[in-house]
């Protein structure tokens, strides 16, 4: 037996569900008994103690229970008066009663609360295991049973949705399911229509719970169901009471890059009118659908439909993009100049409210601090944290002073490893992916590090496996390939681009690379 704050808590058979029992009883002695038979019964209960009717609801409020079990009669409030109470604000909530035999007048009352039974004492254990049998019994039935529902709504309700996006009509709906299958649509407000260019559910993602998942990890607490309509399309429903348009454009900018940063694709997004009612949502998706029609004309705009100042937006945000990208290349190659600059350039932005939105600012900002991390990796637990404390604070002087700390941090460690062998090793990376197209050596190399071209083929190769040469080969391959598949360049003007002076030289090395001319390879 384990003493907790808020009175026993019994663990004996782990593989058993644990309820929570509250006892209300105002003498210490009859508590204590009762929890001394239930543990000697064999019951494992986490168990929370009340004094008194009135200590017991304030208890309650803080923290509901599975089984309330109270004294009938209590000061303050008595247990019939709790009892009400507790039926009216907590339904789910199971009550016995227990009480001395001159208390029986009260039988008729507890049982048209609906309490489960009336325990008299003194407690008689077998009456008393009867019941509290029969108890967790009715409490394992009701799981089940939610169980079950919860099971039959995961599969029923995105059916129904897509039914009425299919335009079926609600009142034949509702001519077909019972009005409690239903009640769910009443609840929705808005939409947001996803639309990707190519497959993304069930290719990029296993499907839209995977991407819900991620969208939450990022600190997005968004009040929606989401359902994949096709490999392509997928919806979200907002049951938000009263926010604004620009609340769920904010929203679709931000899920937006975070699509393009997570996953290299690009998504479009259509924010819907106000839905009034189950029957407006399928002519709503009609009209939320039509907006993407625009993107024929607009091929830089992401979130419709187009507002005046969507340009700007979409500018700041392959800025935004661009940005970050550099700062993963800055903490991998230890370039604090770079590194300083580019993280102010953010900060920048967001002092002057650049992003006209306050939503689309913090997530930003969480962004920035899941990058600066790649430079912390044994303090990756901190994250979360730091994230949820950006979405407490109240101005944003407060997150970019946390993040100024932060950056201290990464500063002094990208500061320690500048002289380490991996350090330059990332360097000489670096120089051969940006001049790859110019005359490479390892003695033109060696010089960029200030280290002997045998000392620096040395420890490139421990470090990544591979000789220079190689390493250099592959680069220009990858290159020319992209190129390949990409553009309808020459193959004599791709050599070259590669970094290639010999064009014979060139197709020999691709098809050692490749198994095919780069001919073939481009007519593949």
């Amino acid at each position: 037996m384990l003493k907790t704050n808020d009175g026993f808590f019994y663990k004996r058979n782990r593989g058993k569900q644990m309820y929570r029992m509250m006892i209300a009883d105002d003498e210490d002695g009859e508590r204590i008994g009762i929890q001394y038979l239930l543990n000697k019964l064999g019951f494992e209960f986490n168990i929370i103690e009340a004094e008194d009717g009135k200590e017991a609801l304030r208890k309650l409020e803080e923290c509901a229970v599975d089984i309330l079990m109270t004294d009938v009669r209590m000061p303050f409030i008595d247990g019939l008066e709790l009892s009400e109470i507790v039926r009216n604000r907590f339904p789910d909530t199971e009550i016995i009663f227990f009480s001395g035999y001159d208390d029986f007048s009260y039988v008729k009352q507890a049982l048209s609360i609906q309490a489960v039974d009336y325990i008299l004492k003194p407690v008689n254990p077998e009456e008393f295991k009867k019941v509290i049998d029969l108890v967790i019994a009715r409490i394992e039935r009701k799981k089940t049973v939610e169980l079950h529902d919860r099971q039959l709504r995961k599969v029923l309700e995105p059916y129904i949705i897509t039914r009425l996006l299919s335009q079926i009509p609600y009142e034949k709906l509702r001519n077909t399911y019972r009005e409690s299958e239903l009640e769910f649509l009443k609840l929705y407000k808005r939409m947001i229509l996803l639309e990707f260019e190519e497959d993304f559910f069930g290719k990029t993602v296993e499907d839209i719970q995977e991407l819900n998942n991620k969208i939450a990890e990022n600190g997005l607490a968004l009040s929606c169901d989401m359902v994949d309509l096709n490999p392509a399309q997928g919806i979200l429903l907002f049951t938000d009471e009263g926010k604004s348009t620009s609340y769920y454009r904010e929203a679709a900018d931000a899920i937006h890059i975070l699509i393009e940063k997570e996953y290299q694709v690009s998504c479009f997004l259509a924010v819907s009118g106000l839905i009034e009612t189950p029957d407006d949502i399928g002519s709503v998706y009609q009209e939320t659908e039509a907006y993407f029609e625009e993107r024929f004309f607009h091929k830089d705009i992401f979130v419709y439909p187009i507002e005046s100042d969507d340009r700007a937006v979409n500018v700041n945000s392959e800025n935004i993009t661009r940005a970050f990208n550099e700062i993963e290349e800055d903490i991998k190659f230890c370039d604090v100049f770079s590194l300083k600059k580019n993280v102010e350039i953010i900060l920048d932005k967001c002092r002057n409210n650049e992003f006209q939105s306050y939503i689309y600012t913090r997530f930003i900002c969480g962004n920035l601090i899941k990058i600066l991390y790649h430079a912390l990796p044994e303090d990756q637990d901190e994250i979360a944290d730091k994230i949820e404390e950006l979405y407490r604070v109240n101005h944003f002087s407060e997150i970019e002073q946390s993040l100024l700390d932060l950056m201290g941090r990464v500063v002094r460690v990208l500061d320690s490893q500048q002289d380490s062998p991996k350090h330059m090793i990332a360097i000489i990376e670096k120089y051969i992916r940006d001049h790859y197209m110019e005359v490479l050596s390892l003695d033109v190399l060696a010089e960029k590090v200030f280290l002997t071209p045998h000392y620096l083929s040395s420890i490139f190769s421990q470090e990544k496996g591979i000789g220079l040469n190689k390493y250099i080969k592959k680069v220009r391959m990858d290159k020319a390939e992209q190129l390949l598949t990409t553009t309808n360049m020459k193959i004599g003007d791709i050599c070259e681009a590669v970094g290639y002076t010999n064009l014979s030289y060139f197709c020999k090395t691709f098809r050692n690379e490749y198994g095919v001319t780069p001919e073939k390879y481009r007519e593949k």
